[in-house]
């Protein structure tokens, strides 16, 4: 092989193994193809757990319940207020009408939903003190539904009217009756306990489904 033939194949043996070691090198330093993962649809919203359920306890008047605290607030009331509200004095016109006064009130709470309507809130606690010990049908005999229905003589208005379907409340056995007439066809509710008498309003689901976590406390 002449000389100048040997020189060239050296160099385009060199060229070659400059190429190759270019080639590995890029190989490496090459940034890597990043695969997009699929796209993920986001989590469900979280349905509503105990996180937003708050506990109401009243000492006082002996008991507690749950509630949404989303969707409700609940208001220590009074038959005072209850009063300013109707511009009237209930009881002394109970007592004008009927006779005698109604039974003195211990308490009053109310759960009301968005509206802020004291007359479509689904749900009332009016607790009485009942120290004669009355039974359910005593006491509505006396005070009809006071002081959300009172003073109707007629057998409509008060036998028909009357507590009759019996349930149970926190072991304790109740009465209720329904008053189509009133917004929001109020259910009402009479449970007596400890010398008092309770007795519940309750509108709609809503007010159903709160009844169904109320507890006596003792």
């Amino acid at each position: 092989m002449q000389k100048g033939t040997v020189s060239l194949f050296i160099i385009i043996v060199v060229l070659l193994f400059i190429g190759l070691i270019g080639i590995f090198i890029f190989g490496l330093t090459k940034s890597p193809v990043l695969t997009k993962s699929p796209a993920q649809d986001p989590p469900a919203k979280a349905a509503i757990t105990s996180s937003v359920l708050s506990d109401y306890q009243n000492n006082y008047l002996s008991f507690e319940f749950q509630y949404s605290n989303i969707d409700f607030t609940v208001k220590e009331d009074s038959e005072e207020a209850y009063n300013k509200r109707g511009n009237g004095d209930y009881r002394k016109n109970f007592k004008g009408y009927v006779g005698y006064e109604p039974g003195k009130s211990l308490g009053v709470v109310v759960l009301l939903d968005k509206s802020n309507s004291f007359d479509t809130n689904p749900f009332t606690i009016w607790v009485f003190d009942n120290s004669d010990n009355l039974s359910i049908d005593e006491w509505y005999k006396n005070y009809w539904y006071y002081p959300f229905v009172w003073g109707d003589f007629t057998y409509t208005g008060k036998f028909v009217l009357a507590p009759r379907k019996e349930a149970t409340i926190s072991g304790i056995t109740a009465k209720s009756g329904a008053i189509d007439y009133q917004p929001g066809k109020p259910k009402f509710i009479y449970a007596a306990k400890d010398s008092k008498m309770y007795l519940f309003r309750v509108i709609g689901e809503s007010g159903d489904k709160i009844l169904s976590t109320f507890k006596f406390t003792r």
